[in-house]
């Protein structure tokens, strides 16, 4: 049997298996290939966010599930790698970052919220993953966490894809609101029933989730996704907790 890394098989001929197998070009792991793809997507959806919200949705969506196959093809072709572990740890977040900025830069009340979001999900995961790489975990996923909500989070696959898949509805529902062709879509809910939410909301905002004229799909598809949000911020939250103290106490042990 060939192996991956050596690009050939034992006659000196070509391998062609040995691209879907572990090998020494790690840069073209199939995996990291995803993640290129994924990036570009991602910069992309943004670069036109302003001008074409269909396109940009359809290409954020092109890369969340690129982030879906790039693991997926990391564990079928035992293809894992550090770098893209790093490569898909970095594109969330500044994924994440983006659509908070365009979410600012569309509702300028919002501009606060979304600085210590950022700030929130950049420093739970970078704490994680510094911690996690100095306990000697190859990923910041790993499950030996202090906390048993972050543990919970990371084994559990379909508990963990819930809360992502909220946030990302949540956030790209809120962008495409700002445009009036994608509130054309309304539910026959009565005004009445929803006039008490927008004195909670920004004016911006509140005109684009509710209007006489009923309220938007979009709208219900924001709320729905809520309490998966509220959850992942509340994980955030704990993981940045739980690194911290285990970076103290790794700091305290080295002083004995």
């Amino acid at each position: 049997m060939a192996r991956g890394g050596g690009g050939g098989g034992g006659d000196g001929k070509p391998n062609p298996a040995g691209f879907f197998s572990r090998h020494q070009n790690i840069f073209l792991y199939v995996p990291n290939l995803i993640g290129y793809a994924r990036l570009a997507a991602v910069i992309y959806s943004f670069a036109i966010a302003f001008v074409d919200p269909l396109r940009c949705l359809a290409f954020y969506f092109l890369s969340f599930a690129c982030d879906e196959l790039d693991g997926r093809f990391a564990r079928m072709l035992g293809q894992t790698s550090t770098l893209g572990a790093v490569l898909d740890m970095v594109t969330d977040r500044l994924a994440t970052t983006g659509l908070l900025l365009i979410l600012a830069a569309q509702h300028s009340q919002l501009v606060l919220p979304a600085i210590l979001l950022i700030f929130l999900d950049i420093f739970s995961h970078w704490f994680q993953m510094y911690t996690s790489m100095l306990l000697g975990a190859a990923s910041h996923k790993d499950t030996g966490s202090r906390s048993w909500l972050v543990s919970f989070y990371y084994s559990n696959r379909i508990f963990m894809g819930f809360c992502c898949v909220c946030c990302e509805v949540l956030y790209l529902s809120a962008y495409a609101l700002a445009f009036p062709s994608m509130r054309a879509f309304r539910t026959p809910v009565p005004f009445e029933l929803a006039e008490p939410f927008p004195h909670y909301l920004p004016d911006g905002l509140a005109d684009a989730l509710f209007s006489s004229a009923g309220v938007p799909y979009l709208s219900v598809l924001l709320f729905a996704a809520v309490p998966g949000f509220l959850v992942k911020q509340l994980c955030n939250w704990v993981q940045l907790r739980a690194a911290a103290i285990s970076l103290v106490e790794y700091d305290l042990k080295r002083m004995k």
